[in-house]
């Protein structure tokens, strides 16, 4: 599936050549021109990697920084700034940083370092919570190191839930992970697969897997009350 890059720039001519380019890389690119704007967007979608303006009207880089890491998000974060100076680089990886590119830099560069966080980020390809495992490439899923048998549908369901442990995943954000660009799926059947995969955990009091009503669903392990 496609990676969500989140893009936050508020020169309008950088933040639409940076959403062109990346775009054309493949990924889905979601550009704002503030911190506010941002902290918007991370309430609202879930992302693999942003990169970050630290000289921002309003709130700065680093306010951002700071909330997506207090949020628990755990994804790459690339700051952009014209400034290189040690004091501020401290303070970036102090917040959760994960990197620096200082302006003016070439897109080439910054591809070659949105893909080798991204790549470092998956590991090696297994996402685990407290009590369940998966291995989406090799379409395995474990409850208490115990093998569940799952469909592919489901593991790709499993894949975005479990990567946002704890964090609202909107219900257009997992219909788009799970079934993709199926311009005859009008409105997937979520609930009904979301009902078969609380069966398999045996969600019965449905803690694991919670629904937001009318917005999305977080998944829950361990369990929060």
């Amino acid at each position: 599936m496609a990676r969500r890059i989140l893009i936050v720039e508020d020169n309008q001519d950088l933040r639409e050549s940076l959403k062109d380019f990346l775009s054309e890389e493949g990924f889905l690119a979601t550009a704002v021109a503030s911190a506010e704007d941002g902290i918007d967007a991370v309430d609202e979608k879930s992302f693999d990697i942003a990169i970050v303006d630290i000289n921002l009207p309003g709130k700065s880089g680093f306010n951002l920084i700071e909330y997506v890491r207090s949020e628990g998000h755990q994804y790459p974060l690339i700051a952009m700034t014209a400034r290189d100076g040690i004091v501020d680089k401290v303070k970036g990886f102090d917040l959760g940083l994960t990197d620096y590119v200082v302006k003016p830099f070439d897109l080439l560069e910054l591809r070659a370092r949105i893909n080798a966080h991204t790549k470092a980020a998956s590991g090696s390809g297994i996402i685990k919570t407290k009590r369940f495992e998966l291995t989406p490439d090799s379409f395995e899923f474990k409850a208490d190191s115990k093998k569940v048998e799952v469909t592919t549908l489901e593991i790709r369901m499993l894949e975005i839930l479990m990567k946002n442990n704890h964090v609202l995943v909107p219900v257009d954000d997992l219909i788009e992970h799970a079934w993709g660009d199926q311009p005859d799926m009008v409105n997937p059947p979520v609930r009904i697969h979301i009902a078969n995969l609380r069966k398999k955990l045996g969600d019965k009091n449905f803690q694991i897997i919670r629904t937001i009503p009318g917005v999305g669903y977080i998944f829950n392990d361990p369990v929060e009350v």
